[in-house]
């Protein structure tokens, strides 16, 4: 099986694994009437259609490049989670103002007990799907893996946190304090939804810079040093360096430029030292588009 294979079986078990979690969630929370857990599954099943366009984009980057996209289908990606950034963006938003509105309105009754041992179960899945999806993303060197293993861990965090606020509420009833019971679920919808709400702006954020094209600062910073070392090691008069990033590819251009009146050189040198670039940028990471070229003069570059 090609890693590309394995990356596309891996999310096809998440995407089933969250739609069933999420189902779950939904019935769950319209029996004991918690709008926390009833967001909590609409977040995580509007997550899993993004996994699942993100599973159909991975099949398009697998087969390559071809005659209308010459450069292969990685600029879908970047425009993929900018649209998963903003729906998860608006969904937060709706949760915050629908729990602001439900402790204004007096809050609403729960059945907290049963509420704590769902989101306890929920949370150990989550964390169990985390840590097999990180295990194998960190074999197979795969990012859309490891977004994914992310989103699993924060889902199971704030799942166990949901359960422990459930059973300080029930706590609160048992202690008789039923006057503020009500107002425990619209609160921690409010609050789940604004602490999950910088993570997809920060995605939505990052989705842009590579959409305008924006050179990421460390890739750039690692591709000059490295350019610079050869460029040094085989006598160039200088050099000039060009990167991108789109989705998990670097689009990395380098030119490096040969002092005046120098030797002419072999194409066998030339791919030598283009082969050494290469091994460098390798230790950097994987995904790299590079193009190396040699002039005489610095207009070309």
């Amino acid at each position: 099986m090609t890693t590309a294979q394995q990356e596309q079986r891996l999310l096809a078990i998440s995407i089933a694994v969250t739609v069933l979690t999420a189902l779950a969630g939904v019935v769950f929370g319209l029996m004991i009437q918690s709008r926390t857990i009833i967001f909590d599954a609409i977040y995580t099943l509007t997550d899993s259609v993004m996994t699942l366009a993100a599973l159909g984009v991975s099949r398009l980057i697998g087969r390559g490049d071809d005659r209308l996209f010459q450069y292969g289908y990685w600029h879908l990606e970047p425009m993929l989670t900018l649209v998963n950034g903003m729906v998860l963006a608006l969904a937060c938003v709706y949760a915050a103002l629908d729990g602001i509105n439900g402790l204004l309105a007096g809050g609403r009754i729960v059945d907290f007990g049963p509420g704590a041992a769902f989101t306890a179960v929920n949370g150990a899945i989550c964390l169990v799907m985390a840590g097999y999806i990180h295990r194998r993303s960190r074999k197979i060197q795969s990012d859309l893996l490891r977004t994914d293993a992310r989103a699993w861990l924060l889902g199971g965090t704030i799942s166990l946190g949901v359960s422990l606020s459930f059973l300080v509420c029930a706590v609160m009833v048992a202690a008789e304090r039923n006057h503020l019971a009500p107002y425990v679920d619209p609160l921690i919808l409010t609050v789940f939804a604004l602490v999950l709400l910088p993570l997809p702006l920060q995605t939505v954020w990052r989705s842009v810079r590579e959409i305008l094209q924006i050179a990421p600062p460390e890739l750039d910073r690692a591709v000059r040093e490295v350019a610079g070392r050869v460029a040094e090691r085989h006598g160039f008069a200088t050099f000039e360096s060009h990167v991108l990033k789109v989705g998990r590819i670097n689009f990395i251009e380098i030119g490096l430029v040969a002092p005046s009146g120098a030797m002419t050189r072999s194409f066998a040198e030339l791919d030598a030292i283009r082969q050494e670039i290469a091994d460098d940028l390798g230790e950097i990471g994987p995904g790299h588009w590079l193009t190396v070229d040699f002039t005489a003069d610095p207009r070309w570059i």
